[in-house]
């Protein structure tokens, strides 16, 4: 099957957020990055891969080399007949970012990941704007949704119930990430996309999270613990979608729950996945400056807990 004929029916399976690796030196790993989505090439239930912000580390890069790494995830994605979505600069002004946007249009994204990058003060207009700007080079959007900062003090607050509705009822947008963390968030943003045959994307929680929202429409979330071993998606995902208890209950207690909590909450997300990658044979754990590296003896503790999920892992 082809990528426009995925697009088109929709194929279910998980979205997997693409990291980003580097060499000692902090350059980019290219190799490894190929070597990771030729790996994703080989699963059948992947709904569409995504370069993003966070994982895809854009606040480390330059603009040119945003451009460079999306286009070349793009290129691999293409030849791995996987459906991708990319996002944008983390720093830009009008001008800047309607030239990134003129630039990767020519390289077929399925979506650009929009992140509103600005306080939030009770004023519509700006981010509606911003959604609607890649539609002026012929592309899509995928909102990414996560709280927003408010311009009058600074919390985190989630995105206004009406502001929400109208994004993702914008003929531009195609898709949600939704990470807002909240429930009542989380029904809007299924409902709203059910009603539109948009689609979803649930961050945050795994797959007790996912569970929850399965039988109202959701059929695909960034699933963080596959990141580090993408060739399990293929066994995963059926499981979930078809109710399998047993292999459900074994997945979340011996591969999902161990490494969150005894990983993840130990050393934070990035850190852990980072490491994680490494130990499944991923590229090292090199990050760019300012970005912290997980120090040699917390990668050594933590290798136990690695090698009982890989031993897991072999049992699915």
């Amino acid at each position: 099957m082809t990528i426009s004929e995925k697009m088109a029916n929709k194929i279910p399976g998980l979205t997997v957020s693409i990291p980003l690796f580097f060499n000692e030196n902090e350059s980019i790993d290219y190799k490894t990055l190929t070597k990771y989505i030729e790996d994703l090439g080989t699963q059948k239930y992947i709904a569409a891969i995504y370069s993003m912000a966070y994982n895809t580390r854009y606040r480390m890069l330059s603009e040119q080399e945003v451009l460079e790494v999306n286009i070349e995830i793009l290129r691999l994605a293409k030849e791995n007949n996987l459906v991708c979505y990319v996002g944008h600069p983390y720093i830009f002004n009008r001008q800047r970012l309607e030239d990134y946007l003129e630039s990767i249009s020519k390289h077929n994204p399925a979506g650009i990941s929009m992140l509103y990058p600005e306080r939030y003060y009770g004023i519509d207009e700006p981010i509606i704007d911003f959604l609607k700007l890649p539609e002026k080079f012929g592309l899509k959007s995928v909102l990414h949704e996560m709280k927003l900062v408010s311009g009058f003090d600074g919390s985190l607050i989630n995105w206004p119930a009406d502001l929400l509705r109208k994004s993702i009822r914008l003929d531009s947008v195609i898709g949600v990430k939704e990470d807002s963390k909240d429930e009542n968030i989380t029904q809007i943003v299924l409902e709203e996309c059910k009603k539109k045959g948009s689609v979803c994307i649930l961050a945050g929680g795994g797959k007790l999270q996912a569970l929850k929202y399965i039988d109202k429409g959701l059929n695909t979330w960034l699933n963080g613990s596959t990141i580090f071993c993408p060739k399990i998606i293929d066994k995963i995902y059926p499981a979930i979608m078809k109710n399998n208890d047993k292999e459900i209950s074994f997945y979340i207690e011996n591969i999902e729950r161990p490494f969150f909590d005894e990983i993840v909450k130990i050393f934070g997300w990035h850190l852990a996945h980072k490491a994680a990658l490494q130990f499944f044979g991923y590229g090292m754990r090199y990050e760019r400056f300012p970005h912290p590296i997980m120090p040699l003896d917390s990668y050594n503790k933590i290798s136990d807990t690695l090698k009982n999920i890989q031993n897991s892992i072999k049992e699915l």
